[in-house]
This record gives C-alpha cells, sequence and structure tokens, in this order.
C-alpha cells in the first residue's frame, strides 16, 4: 500500500502540508506557550536564578512551534529548520541542566538535604 502522494517520509519525521499539519502546529504552538507562560509567571513571583532559568528553557520550547509555523509557510527551509530545531533543542537541554545545577549549589551552600 502506498502512502497518500502528501506525505513524504525524512529520517525522523513526516512531512504534510494542509490543514492537519496546520492544526497540529497550532495545538502545539498554544500549548507550549501556555506552559511557558506559566514558567515566566512562577519566575515572576519567585525570582530565582533557576526559575529564570527554567523559564528560558520553556521560551526556547514554545519557540519551536514558531519555526515549524516558518517552515510551513516556506520563510524556513528544511535544512534551516533543522539547524534552528538542534540548536533549540541544545539551548532547552543546556538551561533546564544550568538550573538544576543551580538549584543543587545553592542548596549545598544552604546546608539543606546535610545529615
Amino acid at each position: 500500500m502506498e502512502p497518500p502522494s502528501n506525505l513524504a517520509l525524512v529520517p525522523g519525521h513526516v512531512q504534510a502540508g494542509g490543514p492537519w499539519m496546520t492544526a497540529v502546529v497550532v495545538l502545539a504552538g498554544v500549548s507550549s506557550v501556555t506552559l511557558a507562560a506559566l514558567g515566566v509567571a512562577v519566575f515572576l513571583r519567585r525570582r530565582t536564578r533557576s526559575h529564570l532559568l527554567v523559564a528560558l528553557a520553556l521560551l526556547a520550547f514554545a519557540s519551536r512551534a514558531a519555526v515549524a509555523a516558518l517552515t510551513l509557510t516556506g520563510v524556513l527551509s528544511e535544512f534551516d529548520h533543522h539547524v534552528v530545531e538542534h540548536l533549540l533543542d541544545l539551548a532547552m537541554a543546556g538551561l533546564v541542566l544550568a538550573a538544576i545545577y543551580y538549584a543543587r549549589s545553592i542548596e549545598r551552600e544552604a546546608g539543606v538535604n546535610d545529615p
């Protein structure tokens, strides 16, 4: 059985145009922007460096939907899409690791969890 003509398999991705892909990108965008907004709200309430780093990681996560939208509209090429997507992955991972490291270093300085 042949795949539908509007789908093309690419390693690690299925590319499709049309209303379904648009709906998926919009849903992902709304969800990730909501999470990012909550992360920023928590940072504004707590005002700690680790909360800032997590909020920035969530903003990087939310920007992935914008990258997908720019690719669907033809502003970004597939190559640029993948490069930007992987750079955002790197930024998210680095920010989360930095938040964990910073939070743990503060715990050690404060003597939290010491026997």
